[in-house]
């Protein structure tokens, strides 16, 4: 107990093995929380295409419901494996701004999770896939 109490106190950062880790789990937890969302989209693909959301950028209904579904389904699956990571974060934190641009007048209540979501979504654009990804296999130039 007290290693773990050291541990958590102590002023150091944590290991390159220990950051890509928890960059893993992060990844897995970011893309695995937006995936139902969109699952639930095309499970209700004929309601939703009726009425979404007023078409929030302007391109029409259906290409925006269609373009979320890619974000909330295709892009988080990549997130999850660290597949293009940085690209798919960036999608997925450009389809949580509109989101809580949507939300915007709602309670606190409402409009925290897609400000939660952007701000993830974010943070992972900027720290990419780290090394236990489909990228690092793909780009890294360093030999094995």
């Amino acid at each position: 107990m007290t290693k773990l109490i050291n541990y958590i106190f102590r002023n150091k950062p944590v290991s390159e093995t220990g950051l890509s880790i928890a960059l893993l789990s992060f990844r897995i937890f970011a893309g695995g929380m937006m995936l139902p969302y969109g699952i639930a989209k095309i499970q209700n693909f004929r309601e939703y295409s009726i009425n979404f959301f007023d078409d929030p950028i302007g391109i029409g209904m259906i290409p925006s419901l269609v373009l979320t579904i890619f974000a909330q389904v295709v892009c988080s699956m990549a997130l999850i494996g660290g597949f293009f990571s940085r690209a798919a974060a960036v999608i997925l934190a450009f389809n949580m701004l509109i989101a809580s641009k949507y939300h915007w007048h709602d309670d606190f209540a409402t409009l925290s999770l897609p400000l939660l979501f952007l701000g993830i979504y974010c943070l992972l654009s900027f720290l990419g896939g780290g090394k236990y990804s489909i990228d690092s296999l793909l780009f890294n130039s360093k030999k094995r």
